[in-house]
């Protein structure tokens, strides 16, 4: 998962920052308004901004966000409770607006609420656009209809984006419970055969995971 944080408060930042890091997410920081605005681009599952920063304010950088990407997740941290300022903020496009001081346990419950809500039609870099609903992968114009097992398969992989999802809860997923027979590794040899572009990989030797950007 990655991260776009720009928080001034030093201690508050490094925080962020360690904590997020020792639960693999992959977090690009700044401490200035102007550096990050220089350096934003839409790559980001999520992006935390502080108001009061020097040079170019947090709702400055929030409208930027939602220009360069009008689906992105962003949450905005302050420690103005003003009720007008908060309507603000979800009015420029908030995902949610966290009160400082907060628990860092309650953001990532928030950010993790926030990123397993997966929309019905997800755009795969280069390789095609999946609607959820419909069950089906369109290509190069060609439409392909998968299974409701195969569906779930590539659900519980879009959820987990990046990281790496292991047999067992793939199983679980999928059937509702786990075996030991080898139906994952049958069930990705089918979609696999389905979908011309490689965009499931292994990961060591037990799991698989995307192995190609999704936009949201």
């Amino acid at each position: 998962m990655k991260i776009f944080l720009v928080e001034d408060d030093t201690l508050l930042n490094e925080t962020i920052v360690n904590v997020f890091s020792k639960i693999n997410y992959d977090v690009t920081t700044f401490n200035d308004g102007k550096d990050a605005f220089e350096n934003l681009d839409d790559s980001y599952d999520l992006y935390m901004v502080d108001i009061n920063l020097p040079h170019i304010n947090g709702m400055e950088l929030v409208k930027q966000i939602k220009f360069i990407n009008k689906n992105a997740n962003i949450f905005i941290m302050s420690a103005d409770i003003n009720i007008d300022t908060i309507v603000k903020a979800y009015d420029i496009g908030c995902s949610d607006y966290i009160k400082k001081p907060f628990d860092i346990r309650e953001v990532i419950a928030k950010i993790e609420h926030t990123l397993s809500l997966v929309p019905n039609n997800i755009i795969f870099k280069n390789c095609g656009e999946y609607n959820r609903v419909e069950k089906t992968f369109i290509i190069d114009n060609l439409i392909i209809k998968l299974t409701n097992k195969e569906a779930l398969l590539l659900d519980v992989l879009i959820k987990n984006g990046g990281k790496n999802v292991s047999n067992e809860k793939i199983e679980s997923y999928v059937w509702g419970e786990t075996f030991k027979n080898g139906h994952v590794r049958q069930l990705i040899s089918k979609l696999r055969s389905k979908i011309p572009c490689n965009f499931i990989e292994n990961h060591t030797s037990n799991g698989y995971k995307l192995s190609v950007e999704i936009k949201k």
